[in-house]
């Protein structure tokens, strides 16, 4: 079987957590090495419905100042991993509201993205069904590859009957 592994597109959803960190890094690192176009996207949950016109621009002022700060907080990254080998040029940011999920899987459809490369938090058990998995939903939905990155003190336990326990999170 001939396989070709090609990344054109990619696309890095961030939220400025550590994993999410971590994965930014790790995805400029793959790009560079195929170079490839970047997408970076952040995604706002939704705010309350609006009420008077005060409301809607009180919302609009509010989404101007995160892409201001989703802007400064992508180039911080930039200066702190030491990326400046990276082609800027070629990485495009991006915020949208919505349902974090929901509009990662959008936006890898609409810019036909090869690979997605995101953050997971690691979460298990009671943590994980009381804050949900946006990762594990864009794994099962998206359309394309998804690289998921673990949080860097990761570790499995694994016995000497080589049954997997539960992640731990140190």
């Amino acid at each position: 079987m001939d396989f070709n592994f090609k990344v054109e597109r990619m696309l890095i959803p961030i939220d400025f957590s550590d994993t999410s960190r971590r994965a930014f890094y790790i995805g400029l690192k793959i790009a560079r090495q195929y170079d490839a176009a970047v997408d970076v996207l952040h995604v706002v949950e939704p705010i309350a419905s609006f009420d008077t016109g005060e409301d809607m621009e009180r919302q609009a002022s509010e989404m101007d100042r995160i892409q201001a700060g989703v802007h400064r907080r992508v180039n911080e990254l930039f200066e702190e991993g030491g990326l400046a080998e990276v082609d800027r040029r070629k990485v495009r940011i991006e915020i949208r509201a919505g349902k974090p999920y929901l509009e990662i899987c959008r936006f890898a459809w609409e810019k036909r993205a090869d690979l997605i490369v995101l953050g997971s938090h690691g979460y298990t058990g009671v943590k994980h069904m009381l804050l949900g998995s946006q990762t594990e939903k864009v794994v099962r939905r998206a359309h394309c590859m998804v690289l998921t990155i673990k949080p860097e003190n990761y570790e499995v336990d694994v016995d000497i009957s080589g049954e997997v326990k539960a992640p731990q999170i140190v």
